[in-house]
């Protein structure tokens, strides 16, 4: 953040001013800052409680049955929680929390990272913005001021280009807070297809464990060779 020196000419006293008299259904005026970031763990620094945390939130109910009992269900989608964690860093920016309040996430991506199929009922409708690097979302490649919308519970995934990802997440109408346990639907139709992915996502871990991450928001990193 960059201060201003509060004698200057030039210096905005509107701000304040609206601040006192202006208020909507989802607040009064507010200013938020970003943090520093650290860098995402490599897989034997996960300690088994922070897979523990991440599992809980996703309900993968619909991949349990007959021939996958829940703990087998549960233990693999942990895998790919696990497996996941090394190419992943965000950070909440802003959370108003409640049914009318806005939220903002941050998101880095590894690069050639595979987001598993999922969606977030309870989380509202998410406006998705590319701040730095690129996507592939089907067939379409979307880069910096690129974005798309997500309806609340609708299942989706995306893939993060070469250079990794940065990724804005803007949300209203949320239900219950972020990082709430079951949050999170997990879309991926088989238990086969959830250990296929784990599989493939480990194999880059080495490639994740050096490659350039961020350590401010919205930080250009250079290229990996």
């Amino acid at each position: 953040m960059t201060s201003i020196d509060a004698a200057a000419g030039d210096v905005d006293d509107l701000a304040p001013d609206g601040a006192r008299r202006s208020k909507s259904k989802r607040g009064r005026f507010e200013i938020f800052t970003a943090p520093e970031l650290l860098p995402p763990p490599t897989l034997d620094q996960i300690p088994d409680e922070a897979a523990e945390q991440y599992l809980s939130l996703f309900d993968y109910s619909h991949l349990v049955d007959e021939d996958h009992p829940e703990a087998e269900v549960r233990e693999s989608v942990k895998e790919l929680g696990r497996a996941s964690i090394p190419a992943a860093m965000s950070t909440a920016l802003f959370d108003q929390g409640g049914p009318d309040g806005m939220s903002l996430v941050w998101v880095w991506f590894a690069p050639n990272y595979q987001l598993f199929r999922h969606g977030h009922p309870p989380l509202g409708d998410c406006l998705y913005f590319v701040i730095s690097g690129s996507l592939h979302l089907g067939h379409t490649v979307l880069g910096p001021g690129d974005g798309f919308f997500v309806p609340a519970g609708m299942l989706y995934r995306y893939r993060a280009g070469s250079e990794g990802v940065q990724v804005l997440e803007f949300r209203a109408g949320v239900d219950e807070p972020l990082g709430t346990p079951g949050s999170f639907k997990l879309g991926e139709p088989t238990l086969e297809a959830v250990r296929k992915l784990t599989d493939a996502l480990t194999e880059q871990h080495e490639a994740w464990a050096t490659c350039p991450k961020p350590s401010r928001v919205g930080e250009d990193t250079p290229p990996d060779h």
